[in-house]
């Protein structure tokens, strides 16, 4: 079964190592650790998990030291069921690359699915700590307490979110919609603006605007997109 994120949308693979600079080496022959990337991503992306996994441990075999390609094999074994393999690898990624921020999320995921919400949420707060300029790190602990009704909580971590990344469109965009929930009108369409400002094409944020602004109010013109 294809793993989802339940703090959040599905993660995602990624499709090269930061630690290496080129796919080709100045011998001019591909490096073997990017070839078996590639093929494990098309297994991946093809459904077949198991040949995916091999090819990314591969890929860790031939380079060691990015972390992407743990949190890849991590991804497929989650993938494939295998919950505390999927722990382990992706505990190996983000120890040599602490900011790949949703290695943190599926590992919580899988705590969640082994019934350990402690761990889950543990594991979420070291996230937050290994990146404390990332929104996108503060924001998953912010949904981990939404989830469980704790808006309280929620609204501390959304919060921090905000500040630790005040550019991040979708921290103003959460951390709005929670204010509104909370009953605090003005400060949420505050950050509702905020969101909207820093990426317009958001359609249901604009719709939520519309709905939430006094009549004759406008809303604030797009940004040209090649700000």
């Amino acid at each position: 079964m294809r793993p989802g994120v339940a703090l959040r949308s599905p993660g995602r693979i990624l499709c090269c190592g930061m630690v290496l600079g080129a796919a080709v080496l100045a011998a001019g022959c591909e490096d073997p650790a990017v070839r078996f990337n590639r093929m494990g991503l098309e297994a991946y992306r093809a459904g077949e998990y198991t040949r995916a996994a091999a090819a990314f441990e591969e890929a860790a075999h031939h380079n060691p030291e990015a972390g992407e390609y743990y949190f890849n094999r991590g991804m497929s074994e989650q993938a494939l069921g295998q919950i505390d393999r999927a722990i382990f690898t992706y505990g190996l990624a983000v120890r040599l690359s602490p900011g790949i921020v949703q290695a943190y999320q599926n590992t919580a995921q899988c705590y969640l699915q082994k019934g350990m919400p402690d761990k889950a949420l543990e594991t979420l707060e070291t996230g937050a700590t290994s990146n404390p300029y990332t929104g996108e790190a503060f924001l998953n602990v912010g949904r981990f307490y939404v989830d469980r009704k704790d808006l309280a909580m929620a609204r501390l971590w959304y919060a921090k979110a905000v500040a630790a990344d005040p550019d991040n469109s979708l921290a103003h965009r959460d951390y709005g919609r929670l204010l509104l929930r909370l009953g605090e009108r003005e400060k949420g369409i505050e950050h509702l603006r905020k969101s909207w400002d820093l990426q317009p094409i958001q359609p249901d944020v604009s719709a939520e605007l519309t709905e939430l602004a006094p009549t004759g109010d406008q809303l604030p013109p797009p940004k040209p997109q090649n700000e």
